[in-house]
């Protein structure tokens, strides 16, 4: 009877890890009352470090990832959410740990004026 137990114990604790983690969280935030539609995939968002020229926040993204995936595979994932917001790009990146395993990257979502 003590085997039975600790094998539920074993499964459930697993199972409980497991269905807690994904790959990827991605949360999106609107912050303007304007209206910026959607780019189609082969106009995705642009990740720039600093904009050279005048720009409006139009969003917030974040992305939560586990420890192991690359900055680019994130920026990626960022890229594609402002597009659906109707960024041109993405820019001011910051990161954050989240918890032990993940990290939380966030940058704001700009439309060039």
């Amino acid at each position: 009877m003590l085997r039975f137990y600790i094998n539920f114990l074993v499964l459930f604790t697993a199972l409980g890890l497991l269905t807690g983690c994904s790959v990827y969280r991605i949360e999106s935030e609107d912050l303007t009352l304007g209206y910026y539609p959607p780019k189609n995939p082969a106009q995705s968002a642009l990740f720039i470090e600093k904009p050279d020229k005048p720009f409006e926040v139009v969003g917030k993204v974040s992305v939560s990832v586990e420890n192991g995936k690359t900055f680019a595979d994130v920026l990626d994932k960022m890229c594609n959410e402002a597009s659906v917001l109707g960024g041109d790009a993405v820019t001011g990146v910051i990161i954050e740990p989240e918890g032990i395993i993940r990290t939380r990257y966030t940058a704001k979502v700009v439309v060039f004026k």
